[in-house]
């Protein structure tokens, strides 16, 4: 059985000069913990996994991807256990890692998918799947506090993030043209300065990039305690 981490607030802060939300959870042994990610996050979802942000099931799905993804094992680190694989959501590998050549079979993630709405569906698999094994992030209020069905129920905490995500059209379209671009180099072999053929590798992309679906690339991150960074 998963944990339950309940939803306490949802704050704007700043990282350096990066506006931040960060999202204070409770988990069951009564201790606190913290998801922060980047504002622009939000946008970057819609852009990567062609998601319609104008609808409010298309910003429950976006928030429910950057809450959960912390808990997502890297599929290409664990090719062996992903949910996605299992269902048969692989592609030919974009260059040779993790034991793989480049050419060989490996999960589907932003990156080597045949097109976006791929991509999505294998990352809605291992986010469904992390929430039935590992961590369920739930919103509403703790068992218990409505004193009976005509109390009024406790605001959603990630209502301010709903009312202000920031995102619009115009972002979602330049930045979907920077994740194709990005998928676009990164499927085409690269000259080596010694002259042979590489595969690029996607932590050098100039653009910044952040595949959901890989959590070293992933712009949420987790805290305990009071961490705020």
């Amino acid at each position: 059985m998963p944990e339950q981490y309940r939803v306490l607030d949802a704050t704007r802060i700043s990282v350096g000069s990066t506006p931040c939300w960060a999202v204070r959870q409770q988990r069951p042994d009564g201790e606190h913990h913290i998801t922060i990610f980047p504002t622009s996050s939000l946008e970057w979802r819609a852009a990567e996994y062609d998601i319609d942000h104008t609808t409010p099931a298309g910003i429950d799905m976006i928030l429910d991807m950057l809450l959960h993804e912390p808990f997502v094992p890297d599929p290409l680190e664990n090719g062996h256990t992903d949910p996605a694989a299992a269902k048969g959501l692989t592609a030919p590998a974009t260059q040779a890692v993790n034991g793989l050549a480049a050419g060989d079979t490996e999960p589907v993630t932003l990156h080597n998918a045949p097109d976006r709405a791929t991509a999505r569906q294998a990352h809605l698999d291992r986010i469904a799947h992390a929430k039935r094994t590992r961590v369920a992030v739930t919103a509403g209020p703790a068992a218990g506090t409505l004193r009976a069905a005509a109390a009024r129920p406790a605001q959603d905490p990630l209502d301010v993030i709903r009312r202000n995500h920031g995102i619009t059209p115009e972002g979602v379209a330049a930045k979907a043209e920077l994740v194709e671009q990005a998928r676009q180099q990164l499927a085409q072999p690269q000259p080596s300065p010694d002259g042979t053929t590489a595969r690029s590798d996607p932590q050098a992309f100039t653009t910044p990039v952040r595949d959901a679906a890989l959590p070293r690339h992933d712009e949420a991150h987790q805290g305990n305690g009071d961490e705020t960074a």
